[in-house]
């Protein structure tokens, strides 16, 4: 099926060239580079990394599209080196049909069934191979796809996951205050791991409704997961997620809710990343805590875990003045039940809460709590300033040897902006976040305080400079420094060229996107990256 892509694609673009007149054409390039050391404690090693990215669209007449995509990544700054032809596609799309065949991304309702999405930094990737179709009048929409994953994991190890997926989902507004929608995912994958080889079978149907009435908007999603491990076991779990949002002028508040248990497990098989039971790579819902835009927050002390946590959010905006807004935002999340350790036996025997559709402020439940207050003023058109202040806490408990073992962190974080616009051609912003943490796994020194200073310039929308600089008082921070500067400029050439280098010392730490997580070393040196849109 790839050679048959490939051989259709090549076809297009060579019609393409003897009618190109008739032909719109989009390019899209980014060129990265790296060269320095990353380093872990005493431990340094020479990174360089060299990435260029192609993207080209082909528009035909009779609303052909051919797409492909060109990748030279090796070596990577991180995941798998590549080289050559990583992405292709041939669609059509006229009135209410959409037909695609080749590489696609797609989601279904909010993701517990479905999300196929590409994240380059943190080398995620669950595009599907095969075809897509989708209709959508009066009403009505109805999709269909047919496709294959080749999931390499690098976030935990290598290794790469193969899964055939057979889908569909329809979606109906009956009237203008409520929509139904359901899907259904049928999936065949394989898992190879050292020693052994699972197979397995997934069925995965959901079903979902919106309802619109006034300034209220609910949203309900429903999802249950069989899978069949070929000689192993079966499986079942499930998961809710609903949202209920109120909107008028100045004022807004939604409350979203979360239920995943796609495989609740004792803490002998928790930490398996790799169970073929889990929630399985293709699907992706939402999170229900906040992505932070605030350096020292988005360093998130929580990992989301799909398969056993349960919790809320509320997030809240107000227009006290024309010129002030107040933003509050807090989550609260844990497992689902307490996992008893029978030392003599060796087994855990599960204590269910009977309000376990709740999260849990007990240590025992691994809980995660964190709100921030964020207020921003405009001065004038030209000044503006925020000003936030959160809390954030988690307990990470040890089932084995219970709380004396339990890793326990919260901190405060103050995080300050201000951005001014001095005339035409000048505009400056500065940022400045305070943290004081309290580890009680950073036995040495379990107190200290993070800070990060960020000074931005931009000369006639053309040159921005930016000055960064982190510093810590923990002395045992796993980078082995107390200090991290950064060097970061940008021009534009035109309207299709941006250049960015940077040059300094950069912290690293966990980010996470969409509950993906990954821990990115410190690293010093230069980097470079070039975009082009044509």
């Amino acid at each position: 099926m790839k050679k048959f892509y490939t051989i259709l694609i090549t076809g297009m673009i060579f019609i393409s060239i003897s009618s190109s007149a008739q032909i719109r054409t989009s390019i899209s390039n980014i060129l990265r580079y790296g060269n320095g050391d990353q380093t872990l404690g005493d431990i340094s090693n020479k990174l360089i990394y060299r990435e260029n990215l192609t993207d080209v669209k082909l528009r035909f007449p009779e609303n052909v599209t051919v797409g492909f995509r060109l990748l030279y990544d090796d070596p990577p700054e991180v995941g798998q080196s590549f080289k050559g032809l990583s992405r292709r596609f041939v669609e059509y799309n006229k009135n209410d049909v959409f037909l695609r065949a080749g590489n696609f991304s797609e989601l279904y309702s909010r993701g517990l069934a479905l999300n196929l999405f590409e994240n380059r930094g943190l080398a995620y990737d669950t595009w599907a191979d095969g075809l897509k179709a989708s209709y959508e009048r009066d009403g009505l929409k109805a999709s269909l796809l047919y496709g294959s994953i080749e999931f390499a994991d690098s976030i935990n190890f290598w290794r790469t996951e193969n899964y055939t997926l057979t889908g569909g989902n329809v979606e109906y507004r009956l009237n203008d205050n409520l929509a139904l929608g359901a899907s259904y995912i049928d999936a065949v994958g394989n898992i190879p791991l050292q020693g052994i080889n699972y197979d397995l079978r997934a069925e995965i149907p959901e079903f979902y409704f919106t309802l619109d009435v006034s300034d209220f908007k609910f949203h309900f999603n429903w999802a249950q997961k069989w899978t069949d491990i070929k000689d192993v076991e079966t499986s079942v779990g499930n998961a809710i997620y609903s949202s209920l949002s109120y909107n008028t002028s100045g004022f807004g508040v939604i409350v979203d809710y979360k239920n995943y248990r796609f495989d609740e497990r004792d803490p002998f098989e928790r930490n398996d990343f790799t169970r073929p039971s889990r929630m399985l790579p293709f699907q992706n819902p939402p999170i229900v805590m906040k992505e932070h835009s605030y350096i020292l927050l988005s360093r998130s002390i929580h990992e989301i875990d799909f398969n056993d946590e349960v919790g809320f959010q509320v997030e809240m905006y107000y227009s006290l003045t024309d010129e002030t807004y107040i933003n509050l935002n807090g989550s609260l999340a844990s497992r689902h039940d307490f996992y008893n350790y029978n030392q003599a036996a060796f087994v855990f025997n599960k204590e269910e809460r009977s309000s376990n559709f709740l999260p849990s402020t007990d240590d025992e439940y691994s809980p995660f709590w964190e709100y921030l207050l964020d207020v921003e003023h405009s001065f004038n058109w030209n000044t503006t300033v925020n000003i936030g202040f959160a809390r954030r806490s988690k307990v990470l408990y040890n089932d084995f040897t219970g709380i004396a073992g339990s890793h326990k962190i919260s901190s405060t974080v103050i995080p300050t902006q201000a951005q001014h616009t001095f005339s035409q051609n000048f505009a400056a912003q500065l940022q400045y976040e305070f943290e004081a943490v309290n580890d009680n796994f950073n036995t040495s020194q379990p107190e200290y305080n993070n800070h990060f200073v960020s000074v931005i310039g931009n000369f006639y929308s053309l040159f921005n400079l930016n000055l960064r600089y982190e510093a810590t008082t923990n002395d045992f921070d796993l980078s082995g420094n107390n200090d991290w500067f950064t060097v970061e400029a940008g021009y534009r050439l035109g309207y299709s060229h941006n250049i960015q280098i940077s040059y300094g010392r950069e912290r690293g730490g966990q980010t996470c996107s969409n509950g993906v997580c990954r821990y990115v070393l410190p690293f010093e040196g230069f980097k470079m990256t070039i975009l082009s849109n044509i």
